[in-house]
């Protein structure tokens, strides 16, 4: 009987198409099956019976391959997400206050030490706080400017402009303009 109810519990992972993968990656790099091989060290004829599906592969050769794709076999089959299929993934709620007039959402991506960021700043509006945690900050404007404020040094940052930091330095941000702004960026460490 709780076998029977375990059994039903359990989800069962849909394991990604190995050859289409492989396939598409291949293809995106301007690769022929057999410079592929050749970079891989196994013969064009079984890593075309791979990406047709005729074939499975060890995963001592998809290692091969994965690293002849700038690739270790996790991220090649999707895996560092636990999934290999895509999955919406919610924002982190926080009671913590952003500041008044600014939206911030934030999404852990599932199995990493990352999070994506986005803030919308009312024209004259900032964040309440200074933060530094470990990692790097990554932020992109998307629309109005930004005032990034670095170990006490602003950076102004306009439309379209792309900025990267150590997080472990105290930071902030504001809105100095007459015009809304947002920004979206990531963090490789979880801000809450």
């Amino acid at each position: 009987m709780l076998r029977e109810m375990a059994a039903r519990n359990v989800t069962t992972a849909v394991p990604p198409r190995v050859g289409e993968v492989i396939r598409r990656l291949r293809a995106q790099r301007g690769l022929s099956v057999r410079a592929l091989a050749e970079q891989a060290g196994i013969s064009p004829s079984f890593l075309g019976a791979v990406e047709r599906g005729e074939s499975d592969i060890a995963l001592g050769r998809l290692a091969q391959v994965a690293g002849a794709l700038d690739h270790d076999v996790a991220s090649l089959l999707g895996f560092t997400l636990r999934s290999s299929t895509p999955r919406k993934i919610e924002p982190v709620t926080s009671k913590r206050s952003r500041g008044r007039g600014v939206a911030f959402a934030a999404f852990r991506v599932p199995g990493m030490s990352l999070e994506l960021l986005v803030a919308t700043f009312e024209p004259g509006t900032e964040f309440d706080d200074v933060v530094a945690h470990a990692g790097i900050d990554v932020m992109y404007i998307v629309q109005g400017e930004l005032v990034l404020v670095v170990d006490g040094e602003d950076h102004l940052l306009r439309s379209g402009e792309c900025v990267v930091w150590p997080s472990s330095q105290p930071h902030t941000m504001r809105n100095d303009s007459d015009a809304p702004a947002v920004a979206v960026g990531f963090t490789t460490e979880a801000v809450y």
